[in-house]
């Protein structure tokens, strides 16, 4: 059967005129609607069904919230959509979404809350069925995001926690991740292990830095204030101007530190100081190790290939859907995932 022509949406009672049952009882099975009280045999379910496809019928939004139905899509607030490790949640998590029947709409939101905003009034009025919001590298807007999800059900952070009471999140559990690094740099003879990164005023870098100090001390090994260099926020590593700046850090830690590996706190970092040190003419994985951390798709194309840490992306957004998905929306939910380390060529 073709579909209705012209600009006039199909109806319910299309539908059911052309399957030949009440309109009711095609409600029931398209909407859910009737408590139960409407009861349709299995064949005339699919009577209804076949002529809904038939008629290219599309379910009302509206009337599905009366119904209350949800919306099958999840919205997915970032900093930019442009960025890597943005790129890779949007993709992990469009193929998570799919496996649950939903849609994902992906809102750029930085470096104002327009875009958060708007989605959050979408979930107010029923448009989407919840919001997750990608906490990274977007911490000034962690208390405000805070604020409004604290009034709300079917929200959450994901990759990293912003601390915020009552706040559900679903983030990286940095402490795994950081604390193989330093088994494997102890297990490689490495014991001058210092640490660039480009600010300490989050929590995810502390915890690191914490659980770095902690396996270090095991093995009698220092790792004071003076390991670690805070600089580089703002800098562009594919930008010529900042090269000189990125071989003083190198010459500060072979040379005043006589560093054997280097941590860094960001792939993006590791990538700066992997290419100062080839102008150093350093060897890198044989003198210097070098260790990044979220093995963005760039990593392992470097050359030699980066040992960096990697967040399980889906084991995060598959727990972020069913906290999402629960029928308990209104618990707050705090899931760690552990993060591990890739051993690659530069360690």
């Amino acid at each position: 059967m073709a579909k209705k022509s012209g600009r006039t949406a199909v109806r319910m009672k299309d539908v059911a005129d052309v399957a030949g049952v009440s309109r009711m009882a095609a409600s029931a099975v398209l909407m859910g609607t009737g408590n139960g009280r409407i009861r349709v045999s299995e064949e005339t379910a699919e009577a209804i069904r076949k002529a809904a496809s038939d008629l290219g019928y599309r379910p009302n939004i509206a009337a599905q919230q009366l119904a209350g139905k949800r919306s099958n899509v999840v919205a997915l607030v970032v900093r930019d959509t442009r960025n890597f490790l943005t790129q890779k949640v949007s993709a992990e998590l469009q193929r998570e979404a799919e496996e649950h029947g939903l849609r994902l709409l992906s809102v750029g939101s930085y470096p104002k809350l327009d875009g958060f905003n708007r989605a959050m009034q979408d979930l107010d009025a029923g448009w989407v069925d919840g919001v997750i919001y990608l906490a990274y590298e977007n911490e000034e807007q962690w208390s405000e995001v805070g604020r409004q999800f604290q009034s709300r059900q079917r929200v959450l952070t994901v990759l990293e926690d912003p601390c915020i009471p009552g706040m559900g999140h679903v983030s990286s559990d940095v402490t795994t991740g950081a604390a193989e690094t330093i088994e494997h740099l102890i297990s490689t003879g490495r014991k001058r292990i210092c640490l660039i990164t480009e600010q300490r005023d989050t929590i995810a870098i502390n915890r690191r830095i914490d659980v770095y100090r902690q396996e270090l001390a095991k093995h009698g090994l220092d790792f004071g204030d003076d390991k670690i260099v805070v600089d580089t926020k703002g800098w562009l590593v594919n930008d010529p101007t900042t090269f000189p700046k990125f071989d003083k850090i190198c010459r500060h830690f072979l040379d005043d530190l006589q560093a054997d590996a280097i941590i860094c706190d960001t792939d993006f970092n590791a990538v700066a100081i992997c290419r100062s040190l080839r102008r150093l003419n350093v060897t890198i994985g044989e003198q210097v190790a070098v260790v990044g951390w979220s093995d963005l798709q760039f990593s392992s194309l470097m050359d030699p290939p980066l040992t960096t840490v990697e967040h399980d992306l889906p084991g995060i957004l598959k727990a972020a859907i069913n906290a999402i998905q629960s029928d308990t929306p209104e618990v707050t939910t705090e899931i760690l995932v552990p993060t591990r380390l890739r051993i690659r060529n530069t360690s």
